[in-house]
């Protein structure tokens, strides 16, 4: 019996070295990231950077549902990190046997697209979390989900909603239908897979995802769902 209590002590020991490590080299990295670009710069680093920066005022309503519907539902309830949405990802990807949700929220999502790219390792992601404060105080929920539209992938090198939005429609963001909402909404989960040049089938069963999110959060009625199909 002592000698079980030995190992477990020497287990928690060394787990707590892990986290203690994990923690501190996420500290650091965020600390570096946030001294090289301020977070209340970076609305202005983005608009700057994009061509034609879109105001949240001037994105179709539908588009704006169905992002938040599909990437992160709780968003405007939400503050700062959501423990319901990693506690989900964790059993699922558990359940699975595989990494088949991240977790993500769009505030991280905008995080990781400005400070750290997709090619982002354990210790990024856990600096992400924290500047999900930082970008909480520093910008409206409105103004978060405007600097991610104008900047995350939408296939086929439209990064932006405008870029995809004129490509993809030949309209400004402003006149989308739910059909074309719902499919803008459905491709940065998988730019490469789901850009319509692939003509791919399941960039519409994607859709049909979405549409179903929507439906489920009441951001649109049984008859709307089924004239977009």
């Amino acid at each position: 019996m002592k000698i079980f209590k030995k190992i477990l002590l020497i287990i928690l020991l060394l787990l707590a070295i892990v986290l203690s490590a994990l923690f501190g080299a996420s500290y650091y990295d965020y600390y570096k990231a946030r001294q090289s670009l301020p977070v209340v710069d970076v609305i202005e680093k983005i608009r700057a950077d994009t061509p034609h920066y879109i105001e949240y005022q001037d994105i179709d309503e539908d588009l704006i549902k169905a992002v938040v519907a599909t990437e992160d539902r709780r968003f405007f309830q939400r503050e700062g990190i959501d423990f319901i949405a990693l506690g989900r990802a964790l059993f699922r990807n558990l359940e699975a046997r595989s990494l088949v949700e991240g977790g993500s929220t769009i505030t991280q999502q905008l995080i990781q697209n400005v400070y750290f790219g997709f090619d982002n390792n354990l210790i990024d992601k856990f600096a992400e979390y924290f500047f999900i404060y930082d970008f909480e105080d520093a910008y409206t929920k409105e103004e978060i989900l405007e600097m991610y539209l104008n900047i995350i992938n939408f296939g086929d090198g439209n990064f932006g909603v405008y870029a995809a939005s004129m490509d993809y429609f030949g309209k400004d963001p402003s006149d989308l239908t739910i059909y074309e909402a719902s499919l803008l909404a459905g491709i940065p989960n998988s730019p490469a897979n789901y850009q319509l040049s692939n003509k791919n089938p399941k960039t519409y069963e994607r859709q049909r995802h979405v549409l179903q999110s929507m439906l489920q959060e009441g951001y649109i009625d049984k008859s709307a769902y089924d004239e977009a199909l």
